[in-house]
Order: C-alpha cells, then sequence, then structure tokens
C-alpha cells in the first residue's frame, strides 16, 4: 500500500503505514492488539482522524487476506456445518437492499454478501471488508472508499464501483432516505474508488453503512444482475461478494451455501447449511445427535441440559434490551394512554425472575432500553418491582379492577417471555391473550404500523443493534421509523432527534441523545424488560476453547459470525 498522508491545520500529520502483508505482520509480532482500538474507539466523537486511525489498524489485522483467492487456497475449506436457527427464514433477509433495520438479516447477510466495511470482532463499524482504504473527511461532508483490487462476486464479475453506487443509490431499506436525503453524490473516481459528497456534515454515516444489524446501505450487490432478476428474483437466487454462495433455497425452512474460494479471506468449513428449527427441544436434540454444530436460542428451561453434557458448549451471549410498548396509545382511548397505566405495568414487571427464568439469571437487569455498550446510551437506574403500588396507580387512572385488551405479541420465538409478562400485568388486572407469529410476519406487521394492530394491544420487543442510540431511536420508536411506523409517534421527540441529525456539534448531539433517552423512560413510552443472554449452543465438532471463539462478534452481535473463521475440530 502506498503512503498516504493527511496533514490538519495544526501541522500534524497521519501516516498510513507502508507495506501490505510484511507492514501487518511486523506489528503483529510486536504484540500489536486491537483492543486498544476498542477503548479509544467505543465512546470517541467520530472525525476524520478517528476513522483513519481506525482504519489504519483494520488494515494490519486484514492485511493477511489481501491476496485473495490465492490466501484462501493456502487452507482448503472442507468439512459441513449446520445452524439450527431458531424461527422461519424470510428470503428477504439475503438482499441487503430490503434490509428491515432489526437484529435479524445481519446473520444471513454475514454468510453470503459483503460490505464495504463492517462491524467484526471488536470493531463496531469500522472493519475494512470490500474496501481496503477507508477516508472519511473532518469536516464529515464527504467519505472515500477503495475497493480491494481483485475482489468479484460469486458469478466470477468483479466487484466494481459502478456497483457500489448502484447498491447505494437504489437501496430502500432501513434508513435509506437519510442516507439518501443526506447525499448530494455519489462519484467514481477511478476503477477501484469511489467518493461520497453529503448536503452537509454527516456524522452517523460510517456508523450507518458499518453496522450489519442497522442498515444495508453499505452492502455491495451485482447491479447489472439485480436488475435483471428483480427484487424478488434475487432474494430467491442471491449473487453476493461474502465467504459463502448460494447453493439452494427452500424458501422459509433451509439453505445450502458453499464457501466462496474467491472471497479475499480464506473461508474454513466448505459446506454451510442454515436451518429453520422452530422448536427449541428439537435445536437441542440436534446438537445432541450431532445433526446440529450451531443451534440459536435455548429456552431457559433447557440450559441445564446443555450445560450438563460434556460435549456440548453454552454460548450465554449478553445481548439485546427487551422492553414493553403500547402500540397506538397516543390515542385518548387507549387505556395505555394514561401515564399511571405505562407505570403500573413497569411496577408489576418481575424482572428479576424473568431474567432467572429465560436465561438462568446470565442476563442483565438493566434500566435503559439501549445497551449501554452504544454510543450516546445513557446509564439508568433499575427499576421497581412493586404491586401493591401499581394497583394504586391502577386505581387512581380509573381502572380499580383493571381492564381487558386484546393481545400480548412477543417477538417470535420468544413466546414464553410473553407468557410471563402476561400473567405478572394480571395480577394488577391488566388482561389479555397472547399471539404468536412467525419471524417475518411480526416484523413485517411492525413495519406496517397501525392498521396492522387493530384494537388495544401490548409489543414486547427485542433488539440487539449496534454503533450508537440513534440506529435505536430511528428504527423503533421515532414516526415513520423502519419498525415503529406511526404505532409510537411522539411529535416532541421526534423534532428533537431531527435537531440531533441535524447537528455536528458533539455537545449538543450528546444533550439531545440524553435528553430523548430520559423522556421515553420518564413517561414510561418503552418499559425495559431485561437484557437477555442469547443463549446458545456449540455442538462437538467445532474447534472452540471458549464460546467467544464461535461468537467473536459479541459486541455489536448475538450472532457467529464472521462465519469464515469458524473451523472444524481435526
Amino acid at each position: 500500500m502506498a503512503e498516504v498522508h493527511w496533514m490538519q491545520g495544526s501541522g500534524e500529520e497521519l501516516v498510513w503505514e507502508k507495506g501490505g502483508i510484511e507492514a501487518g505482520e511486523e506489528r503483529q509480532n510486536r504484540g500489536f492488539s486491537s483492543s486498544v482500538r476498542e477503548e479509544e474507539m467505543d465512546h470517541t466523537t467520530l472525525s476524520r482522524r478517528s476513522v483513519l486511525r481506525s482504519a489504519a489498524t483494520t488494515t494490519v489485522l486484514a492485511a493477511p487476506f489481501v491476496h485473495g483467492a490465492a490466501a484462501a487456497a493456502e487452507a482448503a475449506a472442507n468439512g459441513k456445518m449446520v445452524l439450527a436457527w431458531h424461527t422461519n427464514i424470510a428470503p428477504r433477509w439475503l438482499d441487503p437492499r430490503q434490509h428491515d433495520g432489526s437484529a435479524t438479516p445481519d446473520n444471513f447477510l454475514m454468510v453470503v454478501q459483503d460490505a464495504l466495511i463492517k462491524n467484526y470482532k471488536e470493531q463496531l463499524y469500522d472493519h475494512l471488508a470490500l474496501a481496503d482504504r477507508f477516508d472519511f473527511a473532518e469536516d464529515a461532508r464527504s467519505a472515500t472508499f477503495r475497493l480491494r483490487e481483485g475482489v468479484k462476486f460469486h458469478d466470477g464479475s468483479p466487484v466494481t464501483p459502478d456497483d457500489v453506487k448502484w447498491s447505494y443509490e437504489h437501496y430502500h431499506g432501513a434508513w435509506a432516505q437519510v442516507m439518501h436525503d443526506e447525499t448530494d453524490q455519489v462519484k467514481i473516481l477511478d476503477k477501484r474508488t469511489v467518493q461520497f459528497d453529503f448536503k452537509r456534515p454527516f456524522l452517523d454515516f460510517p456508523y450507518l453503512l458499518g453496522t450489519a444489524n442497522v442498515c444495508g446501505a453499505g452492502w455491495v450487490v451485482p447491479a447489472n444482475y439485480y436488475e435483471k432478476v428483480g427484487k424478488d428474483g434475487f432474494a430467491a437466487k442471491p449473487i453476493g461478494a461474502g465467504p459463502y454462495k448460494l447453493v439452494s433455497q427452500e424458501p422459509g425452512t433451509k439453505i445450502e451455501f458453499e464457501a466462496f474460494e474467491q472471497y479475499y479471506a480464506p473461508v474454513h468449513i466448505k459446506n454451510f447449511t442454515i436451518v429453520s428449527v422452530p422448536d427449541a427441544a428439537t435445536r437441542v436434540a440436534m446438537l445432541e445427535r450431532g445433526e446440529a454444530d450451531i443451534t440459536y436460542f435455548i429456552p431457559g428451561e433447557l440450559v441445564g441440559r446443555v450445560r450438563s453434557d460434556l460435549k456440548m458448549m453454552l454460548a450465554p451471549v449478553v445481548s439485546g434490551n427487551w422492553w414493553i410498548e403500547f402500540p397506538g396509545f397516543q390515542d385518548p382511548k387507549n387505556p395505555f394512554h394514561d401515564k399511571r397505566v405505562r407505570q403500573a405495568v413497569s411496577l408489576a414487571i418481575d424482572r428479576e425472575a424473568i431474567n432467572n427464568a429465560e436465561c438462568a439469571g446470565l442476563g442483565k437487569v438493566d434500566g435503559n432500553w439501549i445497551n449501554d455498550d452504544v454510543e450516546y446510551a445513557i446509564d439508568w437506574p433499575k427499576w421497581e418491582h412493586n404491586v401493591a403500588k401499581a394497583k394504586q396507580l391502577m386505581a387512581e387512572a380509573g381502572y380499580p379492577n383493571g381492564f381487558s385488551y386484546d393481545w400480548l405479541t412477543p417477538a417470535p420465538p420468544y413466546y414464553s417471555r410473553g407468557e410471563r409478562v402476561l400473567a405478572q400485568l394480571q395480577a394488577i388486572g391488566i388482561r389479555g391473550k397472547l399471539q404468536t407469529l412467525e419471524r417475518g410476519l411480526y416484523n413485517k406487521r411492525r413495519q406496517s404500523g397501525m392498521k396492522e394492530w387493530p384494537g388495544i394491544n401490548i409489543v414486547l420487543a427485542g433488539a440487539r443493534i449496534g454503533a450508537t442510540w440513534a440506529n435505536w431511536y430511528e428504527s423503533l420508536f421515532k414516526c415513520g421509523g423502519r419498525l415503529g411506523a406511526d404505532a409510537i409517534c411522539v411529535e416532541d421527540l421526534d423534532a428533537k432527534f431531527d435537531r440531533y441529525v441535524a447537528s455536528v456539534q458533539a455537545p449538543e448531539r450528546k444533550q439531545l441523545a440524553e435528553e430523548i433517552q430520559r423522556e421515553i423512560m420518564e413517561n414510561y413510552y418503552f418499559i425495559l424488560v431485561f437484557r437477555h443472554a442469547f443463549m446458545n449452543g456449540i455442538g462437538p465438532r467445532i474447534a472452540a476453547t471458549r464460546w467467544q471463539d464461535v461468537f467473536p462478534t459479541f459486541k455489536s452481535t448475538g450472532y457467529a459470525y464472521p462465519w469464515e473463521e469458524i473451523r472444524l475440530k481435526g
């Protein structure tokens, strides 16, 4: 790599290191570690300098992979791995252009697709992937990416700046409107380089582009192929630039992949199958019989079974928060319109009991519905559990005998959590029925808004979203958000959020972020339940001495990627 200089106004100079593999190996031999960068970047205001520094770090870490197919050939992929997925499988999750802003598509995108930059292990959003260089301007008005030399799609066609430009300009998933509104133009500078110019400083751009469970705008698809087959055709037979290519797909139930030999990094396992297994006991039995190598979501009642089997390993990934929301609560005729009722709901919830029952106590009972490991998230005290006080508030609100609502709908397939909340609310007279939906339908209904939630409803939602608090708010709370739709719509908070997005001053952004979060919690718009441990199982064929070997990106996801780095024993 050529030396790149950037001059600050003070005369301070930031220099990229020369060399590729040689420079990287030399620094690794000196004990260089990315953990320093994690500490440095985790809560640092984004600037051109910080991104360049992190990009340089990523380049060093990625250096052994720069020879692409040659590197992969050094250790030919072999064997087969099976993931027992815990819900149905929606084909659209293979298409980054249809990203719904939830913590689901990233599991699949990381298999078959690839991005310019992405979350990877300790790096929350800025790992160099299809790009081997990333430059974010000091004034946050432009970003430049240089593609790795020789990167290809699964059909053998090259990944080009034209594909980058097309993928971004035709993106219509979560955060698409913000991305397009803030972008003035996408310029192709040469055969490997593309530049994004913004209408105003766009400080959130790298966070959005590089966080796989937030947005799909930075994921690059082959433009000509997509235009030829269309959205449905692409979801059925996707072509990407990721570590695995599609072999076959049984919509909703099973996907077969094969290692992409021309991927720029080694892929260690030849065949990879993801199979939908909604029943938890069946997933655990598959792990026991060797029919699955990794299984997601082991409910509390089955944790002991996995723990007691010395052939298996439990992976308790402390992941996303869970909370209660009330679609349409702004309607004065909705009983949840009264803040006292929402507060009573909070007081009725026994969070410790839910954590113990659902996650064997390995989750975290916290205060904020937004994870505390993202930018500008604030700490909040644990919530009180007090049934007597809850009943008093219900009486003051005019419901001494409680009331009935239509449905409590938990995020699939976490139905037992919904049953626990349902029972705890009945203790204060709030009575309803449990509604169970499959994952794809649940997400579609949330995207469609109030027309899909007639009557009086409670939703028990959960999410694991990385990088910054704003990703949570925009997708899940904001009026018009990808999953929030028109279910919440607190106008004064949305106005503050618009000011946050437009601001380029770190102190103002931090203040607005904290004000919005405080108002959500003080008004009980969302009611935090707990931060769950995503309980997963690892079978005996997987090479691992600890669960973090298989789930190394646990700082930003509950899933087991990067998939290409998982190995079989022997």
